[in-house]
């Protein structure tokens, strides 16, 4: 693993900028954001919606474009790209054309994260794989828990449209971590090796193995993103807490989330991975649950842990299963269709919590309904863990 250092830190200031500061910040600015521009929760939904429907699009494109080009220069430029749409979202004050420069920040995102998940898929030997692709995706909480710290500095000194200073700081990040990739990320020379042929996506889509990885991803999609697009909110709203406060909990939620892809991907590496699956989805109920019910503030303590300790694991058991279900050769094309159904998800889930939210008033319907579908998550993946077990014996 030592040899890998440099790599894996590159690799984690990667998913820090794309989809960390690029997306999953996003919900800490949003109580101010929607506050600025005087918007319904709905029209917030959407914001974040058009982010994910920018990734939905990216993942058409890809995996081809990952072969195409040598991996430093892509992953640097889409960051640019996205550091260059966030500052645009900063100009303006109409959701729309906010919504408009956020579709093109979420395309730049997924070709960033995508490739470099498949780019360690790619080059990390399989017995650490899990534990690599798991130390990457730390990145997500170092997000979270700078964005929850530096955000309430931010409009504590800044009283209007604070969310403006705090998205443009992130769009500069994005860039300066865009040259620091490209002078120290190395190619990925396995792409233009010849091994057996890829299958091809008619293939793979006629494949049972391809849907059992799709659909835990697509529930994992479609119940995460309201977590983390409308936790703060909920949190200010339901226990009348301040952006402080509520910085608080968003920074232990990230702290945890440090933990959360080591943890899980040696505990892939050991009993497998949908096993580990179900031991994940079991803590993303209880956590959506706890934000559903009427209980004590400090439960959100609970919640903002177990979140984070067990959802961002998910994306890099994904590609730990890509690669276990399928060759190597087809992990990028079965991560990245998967991620379009993921995608697809992501889309659903902000539009529909921000609609159920302005017709019942509040977010507890809205998490029940997310803690009902990692319910059923957790029960695929213990079925499927036993067929695999059936398999072996076999």
């Amino acid at each position: 693993m030592q040899k890998y250092t440099k790599t894996l830190i590159t690799s984690v200031l990667i998913i820090f900028a794309s989809i960390g500061l690029g997306r999953f910040s996003y919900g800490m600015i949003l109580p101010d954001l929607q506050n600025s521009l005087s918007i319904s929760t709905t029209q917030a939904g959407f914001i974040g919606t058009a982010n994910f429907i920018g990734y939905l699009i990216a993942i058409f494109f890809v995996s081809s474009i990952y072969k195409k080009y040598e991996t430093s220069t892509l992953i640097s430029v889409s960051l640019f790209l996205q550091a260059l749409s966030m500052f645009f979202m900063t100009v303006f004050s109409q959701y729309l054309i906010i919504s408009f420069f956020y579709t093109f920040s979420g395309f730049f995102a997924a070709i960033s994260n995508v490739s470099i998940m498949i780019y360690i898929a790619h080059i990390i030997p399989s017995h650490i794989k899990g534990k690599a692709l798991g130390i990457i995706v730390t990145g997500i909480g170092f997000s979270i828990v700078f964005s929850g710290f530096i955000v309430p500095q931010i409009e504590s000194y800044i009283s209007t449209q604070a969310w403006r200073s705090s998205w443009l700081l992130f769009a500069v990040l994005v860039f300066l971590i865009a040259i620091f990739v490209k002078l120290n990320l190395a190619n990925d020379k396995s792409k233009h090796s010849h091994g057996s042929k890829a299958k091809t996506s008619k293939e793979l889509f006629s494949s049972l193995k391809f849907y059992k990885i799709a659909l835990l991803y697509l529930l994992f999609g479609i119940t995460y993103v309201v977590y983390i697009t409308f936790f703060v909110t909920a949190s200010i709203e339901k226990y009348n807490i301040s952006t402080y406060e509520a910085g608080y909990f968003w920074s232990v939620l990230g702290t945890m989330s440090l933990l959360s892809g080591p943890f899980f991907g040696y505990l892939s590496d050991k009993i497998g991975t949908y096993k580990t699956f179900v031991i994940i989805y079991i803590c993303l109920s209880i956590s959506y649950l706890i934000i559903a019910l009427d209980l004590h503030s400090s439960i959100l303590w609970v919640s903002a842990i177990l979140f984070g300790l067990s959802a961002w694991a998910v994306p890099s058991l994904i590609t730990v299963l890509s690669t276990q279900e399928f060759e190597i050769q087809n992990t990028a094309k079965v991560f990245s269709l998967a991620t379009l159904v993921f995608a697809s998800g992501q889309i659903v889930g902000p539009l529909g919590a921000g609609y159920l939210y302005d017709i019942y008033n509040n977010f507890s319907n809205v998490f029940i309904f997310c803690a009902l579908l990692t319910t059923c998550a957790a029960i695929i993946s213990f079925v499927f863990a036993k067929r695999q077990v059936k398999e072996k014996e076999i």
